[in-house]
C-alpha cells in the first residue's frame, strides 16, 4: 500500500447533461418545440416526466369535470367521449378521478354506501343527452381546443366493456396513461354508478384526464402521395434544358 494516496476522492468530476454535446431529446428539447420530456436536478440526476406532463407542456393535455347530485341530477354519472370522423387525432383516456359524498340514506346505514363503480365502455347506444360539457386545456392560456365532443347522458346502452371496478370508499383515482385509445368515428362512455340502493341524498365530483395527438401515417401512405415522374418526361427535360 506504500506510495498509494489513500484521501483521492472516487467521486467523479460533476458532468451535467448539454444540449451541445448530448442528445437533443436527452436534454428534453426540439419536442413540438417546448416541452420538457425530462428533468434535471441540482445533483445532476434525470428523472423522466410523464406523459401527461409532457403532453400537458405541449397544449395537448385535456379535462372535463362534472359535480353530480343524486338523486336529483340522476342515479349515475354517464360521459360520452364522441371523436368525430373527420378527426384527424386520437383520443388517449389518461386519468378518471371521482368521489362520492353520501350524505343520507334510506333507513339505517349498513356501510357500503359510498361503494363507486367506474365502467368504461365503447360505442354505446345513446338514448339521452342530457349536457354538452366544454373541455378545458390544461395548459392555463392556451389557445388550443379539444377535438372532441363530449356530452353527459341520462341513458345507454352498453356494448363492449372496456373496464369495470369497484371502488368501496368512493375515492376513484383511476390511472389510465393513454393505454385506452379512441380513434376517429368512435365514442368512449365513462359510467359512475354509485353502487348502494339504499342512498336518498349524495353528491359526485368527477373529472376526466386525456390528450389528443395527431394520427400517424405510414410512410408508405406518404410515398403514395408524392408523384412519380415519368423516366422519358425527365430525359426530355433535360435535354431540352441544353
Amino acid at each position: 500500500m506504500d506510495g498509494i494516496n489513500t484521501n483521492l476522492s472516487y467521486r467523479p468530476d460533476n458532468r451535467y447533461l448539454s444540449c451541445k454535446t448530448d442528445c437533443n431529446l436527452s436534454c428534453g428539447e426540439k419536442l413540438n418545440g417546448r416541452t420538457r420530456p425530462v428533468q434535471l436536478d441540482t445533483e445532476g440526476a434525470v428523472s423522466v416526466v410523464r406523459n401527461a406532463s409532457v403532453y400537458a407542456q405541449a397544449g395537448s393535455y385535456f379535462s372535463v369535470h362534472n359535480f353530480f347530485q343524486v338523486p336529483t341530477d340522476g342515479l349515475f354519472l354517464a360521459l360520452i367521449f364522441e371523436n368525430p370522423p373527420d378527426n384527424v387525432k386520437l383520443m388517449y383516456l389518461d386519468k378518471v378521478a371521482a368521489g362520492l359524498f353520501v350524505s343520507e340514506v334510506t333507513g339505517g346505514r349498513i356501510g357500503n354506501e359510498e361503494t363507486l363503480e367506474l365502467l368504461i365502455a365503447d360505442q354505446p347506444r345513446i338514448e339521452l343527452i342530457r349536457q354538452t360539457l366544454i373541455p378545458q386545456n390544461n395548459l392555463i392560456g392556451s389557445p388550443d381546443t379539444s377535438t372532441l365532443i363530449v356530452r353527459t347522458v341520462g341513458a345507454a346502452d352498453l356494448n363492449r366493456i372496456r373496464f369495470d371496478a369497484l371502488y368501496p370508499d368512493g375515492k376513484v383515482i383511476q390511472e389510465f396513461e393513454g393505454q385506452i385509445i379512441l380513434p376517429p368515428g368512435n365514442n368512449l362512455l365513462v359510467f359512475l354508478d354509485p353502487f348502494a340502493e339504499n342512498i336518498s341524498t349524495a353528491v359526485l365530483v368527477a373529472t376526466v384526464s386525456w390528450w389528443e395527438l395527431p394520427i400517424q401515417k405510414d410512410k408508405k401512405d406518404k410515398e403514395k402521395l408524392v408523384p412519380q415522374q415519368d423516366p422519358k418526361e425527365k430525359c426530355a427535360q433535360g435535354k431540352s434544358d441544353h
